[in-house]
């Protein structure tokens, strides 16, 4: 009996290993590439607020959120918007940590509405919002 298992397992491993053999190869899979964002931030218009524990920015060309966490505390930071003329609202949530650097939310807003927003973070042991900040796209 022990022979028909290990010959069952010996079987099962040579065509595992044959399997792995013919496998494609690394280069002949399709990667995509995608040029990163030039983080210029004198180049295009945004509103910010900014204080010792985060930057937020509402980008109305291209309709980006940018968050930027400035505090090694292990907790996320966010910022919430609505949409001023419509019914949409949401949550740019970040809890990459400051390691890093800016992030972004793409959003797609209706052109000429307003978006109202405010970022919230946590310090001294409760979580702040900053005032709230109006963007029109």
């Amino acid at each position: 009996m022990r022979k028909r298992i290990a010959a069952l397992l010996a079987a099962l491993a040579v065509s595992l290993l044959a399997g792995l053999g013919t496998a494609v190869p690394a280069a002949a899979v399709e990667y995509e590439f995608n040029t990163a964002k030039d983080i210029d931030w004198y180049s295009a218009t945004r509103d910010c607020y900014s204080n010792t524990n985060l930057s937020a920015c509402v980008q109305p060309v291209g309709d980006d959120i940018w968050v930027l966490d400035k505090k090694d505390d292990g907790y996320p930071i966010q910022i919430t918007w609505w949409d001023g003329n419509g019914s949409r609202a949401g949550y740019c949530y970040d809890n990459l940590g400051p390691s890093k650097a800016w992030t972004y939310c793409n959003k797609d807003w209706t052109e000429g509405h307003e978006i109202l927003w405010y970022a919230e973070w946590y310090d001294d042991g409760q979580w702040w919002s900053g005032p709230t900040q109006l963007t029109v796209v």
